[in-house]
């Protein structure tokens, strides 16, 4: 990379920063980076110390406010989905009550959900679970976002969270916890949700983004009667969300209207089921036919996926 991108980048940094109201912790955060890089980019340095930084670490710089310096073969489009996403994001952060967004898997929910973190990055604490995660993970997590200790039981935990985030609000703050891909949260997770929607109430709102299985699971868990989850269902059954898809031809269209050759658009459509198959179908093949130097067409794209 050389330094005019560097430099630009610094100063797209810069903006993203001034625009937003970011301290140089609060965009730390945002960039999952150390405050030292941070500090060197803002100030316009190449260096830390006597030490360069590297390329990635302005890559993913420029990855996490939206900057491009490079080609982008999948551009932002707001689509219905992405746009009934975004909508109830801002409500539960704005209005404070808490939401449970329920897509199909591909719909953009992961994409809305960073572009809403990246957009709105200022008391709004995020974490994506995956199968991996215990409930002393997903705790912990919060913690170090919001920077309370974590040492203790649980229960003080997640006192300490509630009076961080009491405090926040009582400063004008706007608080708002995003779970997203929240079908992977376990049972006792589940149950750590009732207790965090308790202690929470009236203080900050809690968004839980998942497949239809997150309903599928809590139903099972509520036929067996598992202890707390009747009552959590309760707390989030007024704010679950269905994000609705209409029909593949319509929705992929703004993707596939800068294709010349019509019968490539009709074939992706064909083979692709939801969003997310379809950029691993387009975003591959743009970038060959671009490395190729030829355009993109029907016998070309069947030849790099062997159709």
């Amino acid at each position: 990379m050389n330094k005019e991108t560097q430099k630009a980048i610094m100063q797209a940094l810069k903006a993203y920063a001034e625009d937003k109201g970011l301290s140089q912790e609060q965009l730390a955060q945002v960039l999952n980076m150390n405050v030292s890089y941070v500090n060197a980019m803002l100030k316009g340095e190449f260096t830390i110390g006597k030490t360069a930084i590297k390329d990635s670490y302005f890559e993913k710089a420029a990855k996490a406010i939206g900057y491009t310096f490079k080609r982008v073969y999948w551009e932002l489009k707001e689509t219905p989905e992405y746009t009934q996403l975004t909508t109830e994001m801002l409500d539960a952060k704005v209005s404070g009550r808490g939401k449970t967004l329920i897509g199909d898997t591909g719909c953009g929910k992961t994409y809305s959900y960073s572009d809403f973190m990246m957009n709105y990055p200022t008391h709004s604490y995020g974490i994506t679970v995956s199968s991996l995660h215990k409930l002393k993970d997903i705790i912990n997590e919060l913690c170090d976002l919001l920077g309370v200790d974590t040492t203790g039981s649980y229960v003080s935990r997640l006192k300490r969270i509630a009076n961080r985030l009491n405090v926040l609000k009582m400063n004008g703050a706007k608080p708002v916890i995003m779970i997203d891909e929240a079908e992977n949260l376990t049972i006792p997770a589940l149950k750590m949700m009732k207790a965090l929607y308790d202690a929470l109430k009236g203080i900050c709102p809690i968004v839980l983004i998942g497949t239809p299985q997150l309903e599928k699971k809590l139903d099972v868990l509520n036929e067996k009667d598992i202890e707390g989850i009747p009552q959590f269902i309760r707390r989030i059954k007024a704010g679950i969300r269905h994000i609705k898809s209409g029909e593949k031809k319509t929705r992929f269209s703004p993707f596939l209207a800068g294709l010349q050759d019509e019968n490539l658009a009709t074939l992706l459509i064909s083979l692709a089921d939801n969003y997310g198959e379809l950029n691993d179908y387009l975003e591959y093949a743009l970038q060959e036919a671009d490395r190729m130097g030829e355009p993109l067409t029907e016998e070309l794209f069947r030849n790099l996926f062997d159709l």
